[in-house]
């Protein structure tokens, strides 16, 4: 497939995936007239480069843990000198990822307790139909939220 085909079956634009190509986060095959081509095993990549991208990931890392995931050929360093920085630089990035899963997690209890109230003033002053609408949505919101809060207690 070209790089059209491929930014519409990922979402991402073809600006991008040039950019992935020049990171060397992607590495399509070439034609003869030097256009990308794309396979299968490419819009896997490209959806995992979408997602450490998206979660805060440098392109140096997500090379590294595209290559580790996808390649298996990644050299990681065998000495003492090269592991270090490396374990430092990656316990680092997961102690961010979980700060950042701990935020989102309480914004998402926060909005789901703000749908719930919403959702009882709409019962109580509005009428049926726009609650009817409404109230999948809503009622899922604050189960969701009781439950977070449920995992905070017990955590």
């Amino acid at each position: 497939m070209l790089i059209g085909e491929l930014a519409e079956k990922t979402g991402a634009t073809v600006r991008m995936l040039r950019y992935y190509d020049q990171q060397g986060l992607l590495t399509p095959q070439r034609t003869d007239s030097r256009y990308r081509v794309y396979d299968e095993s490419d819009v896997e990549r490209v959806r995992s480069v979408r997602c450490l991208i998206n979660s805060g990931l440098n392109v140096r890392l997500a090379r590294l843990v595209l290559a580790h995931a996808f390649d298996q050929d990644v050299e990681l360093p065998e000495d003492e000198a090269g592991c270090v920085p490396l374990l430092e630089m990656l316990t680092e990035e997961l102690a961010s990822i979980d700060a950042r899963i701990e935020q989102l997690t309480r914004s998402k209890a926060h909005l789901g307790k703000l749908v719930g109230d919403v959702t009882r003033i709409l019962e109580t002053k509005v009428g049926t139909k726009i609650v009817a609408d409404c109230q999948g949505a809503a009622r899922r919101g604050a189960d969701q939220a009781e439950q977070i809060e449920q995992v905070e207690k017990a955590g």
